[in-house]
């Protein structure tokens, strides 16, 4: 009846979730990279120009899941019985700034820096198996 409806709306509200701020981390992941090696290493205006469009392409992918994950988490505090809204926190501003820590967990002078909270959310396992991923969560 109704109570299974609320279980698969709340699943696939989650499912949804998950695969934004999956996808939110990788554009974020790829804007740092971008940018310390793409637009930092600009020699000409021409580089430069294209560079700085790549990394507005990838800003505008994170501004639309990051829109998609909004949305997702305000249907979840809709949706009764369940308490997802401890582990799917409202995005803000902030959140979504590309960090060097991203790029390069090691770099000198990152020790003190903070990663937002999805950072360390392990969403679909992602964590696991994946290097990349491994090294950003272990640097939080």
């Amino acid at each position: 009846g109704l109570t299974n409806l609320i279980k698969e709306e709340i699943a696939l509200q989650e499912g949804q979730a998950n695969d934004t701020l999956h996808a939110i981390r990788v554009h974020l992941g790829d804007k740092a990279v971008l940018f310390r090696n793409t637009v930092q290493s600009a020699k000409s205006q021409a580089s430069s120009t294209r560079a700085w469009t790549r990394v507005r392409s990838v800003e505008t992918a994170v501004n639309l899941h990051a829109r998609i994950y909004s949305k997702c988490q305000s249907q979840l505090a809709k949706l009764p019985d369940h308490d997802l809204l401890k582990k799917y926190l409202p995005l803000k501003k902030e959140d979504l700034k590309a960090s060097s820590v991203v790029a390069d967990p090691n770099v000198h002078g990152q020790r003190d820096t903070t990663l937002s909270w999805f950072w360390s959310l392990d969403v679909q396992g992602d964590t696991s198996g994946n290097d990349w991923m491994t090294e950003c969560v272990s640097s939080v």
